[in-house]
């Protein structure tokens, strides 16, 4: 038995070390646009997105990627606090995001994104953890750059009686050292 689990483990990592050989580190910035559309009013914040991950095909038509972002830039957050601030901002936030997706040619991907964020509330003085879901698109304009545009789904943990979300839209750029 033992035998069998180590000659399917060294096939496994030998297989997936060539399937993942076609991948490339990238680094990349963005711009967003925050639109909170909750009822108790609305918002537009314009943060900019630096990003650095990893992303390999694995197959013909499967994708799947890393990535660390920051996010620099004033947004206020909607939130539906009985008491006390309706609108929170946040100076900033960084995250680690898991990037799955599915090549719908040779240059263009459509894909999503699972990840944790962390941003800074200034009127409560805390960082805050939250989760994010996002679906975009990513297509070649040269052998090294790519461009990506994205909407991301925000929701932070509750914290002081504030339940805060956001909705993101962003257009990037994408450098792959290949």
């Amino acid at each position: 038995m033992f035998k069998k689990l180590l000659v399917a483990s060294a096939i496994l990592a030998a297989t997936s070390s060539v399937a993942l050989a076609a991948g490339a580190p990238y680094l990349g910035a963005g711009l967003g646009i925050v639109d909170n559309t909750s009822s108790v009013g609305n918002f537009r914040g314009v943060p900019l997105t630096v990003n650095a991950g990893y992303g390999a095909t694995v197959n013909q038509s499967l994708y799947l990627g890393g990535e660390l972002f920051g996010v620099i830039g004033t947004s206020s957050l909607d939130t539906n606090a009985k008491a006390g601030y309706k609108s929170i901002k946040t100076t900033y936030g960084y995250g680690l995001s898991f990037i799955p997706g599915i090549m719908v040619s040779d240059h263009t991907m459509t894909y999503a994104r699972l990840g944790v964020v962390k941003s800074r509330f200034t009127h409560y003085s805390k960082t805050v953890t939250g989760g994010q879901l996002g679906l975009g698109m990513q297509t070649s304009l040269t052998q090294n750059w790519d461009l990506r545009g994205e909407y991301d789904y925000t929701k932070y943990n509750k914290f002081s009686g504030v339940s805060a979300k956001a909705d993101a839209f962003n257009v990037g750029l994408v450098y792959k050292f290949e």
